[in-house]
């Protein structure tokens, strides 16, 4: 065990879900970067699904290409390996060596309904989508079981702060997509969970199982009630991005009527809907992010200064609007933790906004963005949270504001953390 990791600690939580599919491996550098920011944990997708082949073989041929082909430059997945075949569990624990040499904890979850799949070969991926939801949850539940038993005999399950078997469960394709969920359906699927966590448990009684949902106002007769974490997301100023945005992206695969004002920060050659699916192939989930990736592509470089000054104002003008939206869904996911889980402890995993470009400044230069920030970390701290992201795409390489708000990750993660020098 080791002594320097402490388990009750709060979660100063880095959001980087594709570290182990990245084309850099160089995870002893990317983590130090983290400390540096006062991050003491890390949350990734587990490779379940791509590690062992049918005959329980290690594979180390899994082909892993950049999503979005040629426009992957424009978004936070840029960094994705482009064509390379690797051994994704070799990656994995050396991630984990890396993690358990600096003291940070590691979230373990699958991506793979969600957006894993986009980066895989069709052989590797449709016989996973045409499993039932049953079978669907039992290979994952066994795939994190294996892992973990590797993690243990590699002297690394110290380290894991706890581990979901899905990512954002109630936004799979078997489990509402986003669009809300029946009650009876929700029950049928939480009865599914739950047996599958109580195998989990059985196995790795020392392990902390967490059910993950894409939204604080969660349908509560989905969530396992043997769950030792809830963890939740809040993306309560995402909307501060349709000041640009405006409707264009949609769950549409059709070509997007840009509105005049949001055509002015593009270039004058956009790259459409159908430039993005073609280079997508097969695209199985995910159809609002070929809208979203092809505005975003779009964007005009000599225009993001301006660009960075309209979304600015937006949150300027109605910072008390996202301040109360935050209040709000914490008080929805409170009183939800209070009648299903109240033995749990809440996790804030994904959040507070999401910027689709790396380069856009926003972020990294907006003083009401920070202020904003501050408030969610020290309010989190006063709830008592055990866990929170500053926001979803700050890590390494993900956004314009990781090499130059050093101070203010220290400044936010030390808000939640309630350390002495915030």
């Amino acid at each position: 065990m080791n002594k320097n990791i402490n388990n009750e600690e709060k979660l100063a939580i880095c959001f980087h879900p594709w570290m182990v599919f990245e084309e850099n491996d160089n995870f002893d550098e990317s983590i130090k970067e983290m400390v540096e920011r006062g991050f003491n944990c890390i949350r990734i997708d587990d490779g379940a699904g791509l590690l062992w082949d049918e005959d329980g073989n290690v594979r180390d041929d899994v082909l892993i290409s950049q999503p979005f082909g040629k426009y992957t430059k424009y978004t936070t997945s840029k960094g994705i390996a482009d064509g390379k075949r690797m051994n994704i569990l070799e990656r994995l624990l050396k991630i984990c060596k890396a993690a358990k040499a600096q003291n940070v904890r590691v979230i373990l979850s699958s991506w793979f309904f969600l957006h894993t799949n986009w980066y895989c070969e069709e052989k590797d991926k449709k016989h996973l989508f045409d499993l039932t939801t049953e079978e669907k949850m039992s290979f994952f539940a066994n795939e994190l079981s294996k892992i973990l038993n590797v993690l243990r005999k590699e002297e690394l399950i110290d380290i894991i702060a706890f581990v979901e078997i899905f990512n954002e469960f109630d936004g799979l394709p078997f489990a509402g997509e986003y669009r809300g969920i029946a009650d009876d359906k929700a029950r049928e699927l939480r009865a599914l969970h739950e047996k599958e966590i109580d195998k989990l448990k059985k196995a790795h009684p020392d392990i902390l199982f967490a059910f993950d949902t894409w939204t604080p106002r969660v349908n509560p007769e989905i969530i396992p009630r043997n769950i030792d974490v809830l963890d939740f997301h809040h993306y309560y100023a995402w909307s501060v991005y349709d000041a640009f945005q405006q409707d264009i992206v949609c769950r549409s695969l059709e070509e997007i009527v840009i509105p005049e004002d949001t055509r002015y920060y593009l270039k004058d050659e956009l790259v459409s809907v159908a430039d993005i699916v073609k280079e997508m192939g097969v695209l199985r989930t995910g159809v609002d992010w070929p809208s979203r990736i092809s505005l975003y592509a779009s964007i005009d470089k000599n225009k993001e200064d301006e660009l960075t000054a309209l979304l600015d104002n937006e949150l300027k003008n109605n910072f008390e609007r996202y301040i109360q939206k935050l209040h709000a869904g914490i008080d929805a996911i409170t009183e939800t933790h209070r009648k299903v889980a109240p033995h749990s402890k809440i996790v804030m995993g994904e959040g507070a906004t999401y910027c689709a470009s790396p380069t856009l400044t926003f972020e990294r230069d907006s003083k009401h963005f920070w202020e904003m920030i501050y408030m969610q970390m020290s309010y989190f701290n006063e709830k008592d949270f055990w866990g929170s992201v500053i926001t979803t795409t700050h890590a390494p390489g993900k956004s314009a504001a990781w090499d130059a708000c050093k101070d203010m990750y220290l400044k936010a993660n030390k808000l939640f953390l309630n350390k002495d020098q915030a």
